[in-house]
C-alpha cells in the first residue's frame, strides 16, 4: 500500500492524529506528512489541521473491506462468485470488468469496488464525480443469452434490483426515472450504467455500474450540473461494505430473474416506483427537435410512452433523454 493511501486510512476514523505520530507510523518525517496532506485534496478529501492537536479528517468513513462485502452475500450468491476485487484507485470500476478475464461460466459473476475513480463514468459519456471513501462506486459483470437481452428492458430492471437493495438498507421509497437513474426526495441519489461485450450468436457479459451518493462533500459537489442527494444529508446513514453486498446479492437475483423470465417479472415493481409516468417530460433525441409530451409509462420492452400530438409513442434507452418540466 503506498504512503498516501496510508496516510487515509490511518485518518479514516475521524479522529486527531499528529504529525509527529503519523511520521512515527509511515516511516517519514513531520515535513513529508503535511505535504501528502495537502496533495488529499485532489482526491476530493477535506483534512482539518489544527495547531496542537494534529490533523483529522472532516468526514470520516470506514474503508471498503473484502471479506466485509463477501460476508454479506449469502451462501448462495458466494457460491457463483468468480471474482472480487476492492481497488483505492481506478480508472473506472466499469472498465475495469470490461478489460477484466475473470470467467462467468456456470452463472459466475464478477464484482469490482474501489474507493476513488479517476475516471468515472455516466450515461453519455457524462463523469461521475467520486470522491474517495465518500460514496460507492461499484461494478457487476455476468452473462446473458442474446434472446434474452433482445427482449429488452434489462436497464430498468436492474434499476428495481438497485431500488429495492437501497430499500432494505433504510431508504424509504426511493424513485424511478426513467430508464435508470435512482431519486429520493426527488433528487438524482444514484445512476446506473450498462456495458455490453460479446459477439453475435453467443452469451454477452453485461457490466453494471452502479454510483450511490452516501455522503458528497461541498468541495466535490460543486461539480455536479443537477439537482442531487445523498443519504447522509437526508439522515440515512448506511455502511458501505453492507450496501455492496446487498446490491451484489439483489443484482444476482434481477439477472437471473431476467434471464428466465425478461422484463415481465420486474413491471409491477417498475411502476410502483415510476417518478415520471403522468408528468409532462421533454425528450432530447440527438439531431431532432425537442419533444414535449407526457409519460404513459413503459412498454413490454422497457420503452418509455409519450403521448404528444394526439399520440403515443415508444422511445428506447439510448435515443432520448428526458427532462421533467
Amino acid at each position: 500500500m503506498s504512503t498516501r493511501y496510508r496516510l487515509i486510512e490511518l485518518l479514516a476514523d475521524g479522529r486527531f492524529h499528529s504529525g509527529r505520530l503519523l511520521g512515527q507510523e509511515l516511516g517519514i518525517s513531520r515535513a513529508a506528512v503535511w505535504k501528502h496532506i495537502q496533495a488529499l485534496d485532489e482526491l476530493g478529501l477535506d483534512v482539518h489541521a489544527v495547531r496542537g492537536q494534529g490533523y483529522r479528517l472532516a468526514d470520516p468513513f470506514n474503508p471498503l473491506d473484502k471479506e466485509r462485502i463477501s460476508s454479506y452475500l449469502g451462501d448462495a450468491s458466494s457460491a457463483r462468485l468468480r471474482a472480487l476485487e476492492v481497488f483505492r484507485d481506478i480508472d473506472s470500476t466499469s472498465d475495469y470488468l470490461k478489460r477484466s478475464q475473470a470467467a462467468l461460466e456456470g452463472g459466475g459473476f464478477s464484482v469490482c469496488v474501489a474507493e476513488w475513480q479517476s475516471a468515472g463514468r455516466g450515461r453519455r459519456g457524462r463523469r461521475w464525480v467520486s470522491p474517495y471513501g465518500a460514496n460507492l462506486y461499484l461494478s457487476f459483470a455476468a452473462q446473458i443469452s442474446e434472446a434474452t437481452l433482445g427482449s429488452g428492458g434489462l436497464s430498468l430492471a436492474v434499476a428495481v434490483a438497485v431500488a429495492d437493495a437501497l430499500q432494505t438498507c433504510g431508504v424509504e421509497n426511493p424513485g424511478l426515472k426513467w430508464p435508470n437513474d435512482i431519486f429520493y426526495q426527488g433528487r438524482k441519489l444514484a445512476g446506473i450504467l450498462l456495458d455490453l461485450t460479446g459477439e453475435s450468436g453467443g452469451p454477452y457479459k453485461i457490466v453494471v455500474g452502479v454510483g450511490i451518493n452516501l455522503r458528497m462533500s461541498a468541495s466535490a459537489a460543486r461539480t455536479i450540473d443537477q439537482p442531487w442527494a445523498d443519504l447522509s444529508g437526508s439522515g440515512v446513514n448506511i455502511d458501505r461494505n453492507h450496501l455492496a453486498g446487498l446490491i451484489v446479492q439483489s443484482l444476482v437475483r434481477a439477472v437471473d430473474l431476467f434471464n428466465e423470465h425478461g422484463l415481465r417479472v420486474f413491471t409491477k415493481d417498475w411502476e410502483r416506483r415510476d417518478m415520471v409516468s403522468g408528468r409532462t417530460v421533454e425528450l432530447h433525441h440527438e439531431h431532432e427537435p425537442v419533444i414535449k409530451g407526457v409519460a404513459r409509462g413503459i412498454d413490454a420492452h422497457g420503452a418509455l410512452l409519450i403521448e404528444h400530438d394526439g399520440m403515443t409513442r415508444s422511445y428506447h434507452a439510448g435515443e432520448v433523454s428526458i427532462r421533467l418540466s
